[in-house]
């Protein structure tokens, strides 16, 4: 072998390694480089605060120790991110009747050939054709902003279990102010709820508890438990709870305090 060839074999070995080193670091960097996050794709279950405030709330529950969903669920819902949120359509105005009195001069046969004229089909003239019935089945969606999220006990034993909701920016605060009567421990008989603070009295309307939004902490079974960073107190009254907990839910920050099954709540009447 001369000289030329020994050369010419190094410098073709040379490529090969400079090659081989190349590839191993792009796809070593490839392999290490973090790769985007997918977030879930959740399903909501759609859910009303009194009367008219929408908001939204995972159909699944999940374990309460389960911090990694929670994480994903408010990376999902970020304040300012939008939702789409079914609402009911306004109600369909009635067709309007024509005066009897227009209709006085016309014979029967007049009649019915009007009717003919504008009712083709045959159909009755207050009635729908299947077509507008099943758009009018069609929920209306709107698109709707962020503006918080918390989580709510859903279960105790023999698993705890949370869910998790979403709010708008169209409701936030607009449930302020507003005094409720409800009944609870240490003599609770009325709670009051604005901006800034809940605040407890009992029947005299003395001052019992307060708590400001930012520091309650709650935990919601089969009682509510409320506590301000000193005391706690306890809301038990299944008949009147139920917007203070909705309100409670959505401003507080959950902890869950129940550890032990209670009494299950009961169901709302059929009726009511």
């Amino acid at each position: 072998m001369n000289q030329g060839e020994l050369v010419g074999g190094l410098l073709v070995i040379f490529v090969l390694a400079v090659i081989a080193i190349a590839t191993i670091v792009v796809f070593g960097d490839l392999s290490i480089r973090p790769r985007p996050r997918r977030l879930p794709v959740w399903q909501y279950t759609h859910r009303v605060i009194g009367k008219d405030q929408p908001y939204a709330t995972s159909t699944g529950s999940f374990p309460a120790s389960e911090q990694r969903l929670w994480e994903l669920w408010r990376e999902s819902h970020t304040p300012g991110s939008i939702v789409a949120v079914p609402v009911a359509s306004d109600p369909v105005a009635p067709k309007p009747v024509a005066d009897s009195a227009d209709n006085s001069g016309r014979s029967e046969a007049e009649d019915a050939e009007a009717n003919a004229d504008t009712n083709p089909s045959g159909a009755d003239a207050g009635g729908d054709t299947p077509s507008v019935d099943a758009a009018e089945k069609i929920p209306e969606v709107r698109q709707m902003r962020v503006s918080r999220v918390s989580r709510e006990l859903r279960s105790v034993y023999p698993l705890a279990l949370v869910g998790f909701n979403v709010y708008f920016e169209e409701y936030e605060k607009t449930e302020f102010p507003v005094g409720l009567i409800v009944r609870g421990s240490d003599g609770v008989a009325m709670m009051t709820l604005t901006d800034d603070d809940i605040v407890a009295f009992d029947e005299r309307g003395r001052r019992l508890w307060s708590s400001r939004w930012e520091r309650l902490i709650f935990s919601n079974a089969h009682d509510l438990l409320l506590y301000n960073g000193h005391t706690q107190i306890r809301i038990d009254d299944e008949d009147q709870r139920d917007l203070v907990e909705a309100l409670v839910v959505k401003y507080g920050r959950f902890e869950q305090m129940h550890f032990l099954p209670g009494p299950e709540r009961r169901a709302p009447d059929a009726d009511e």
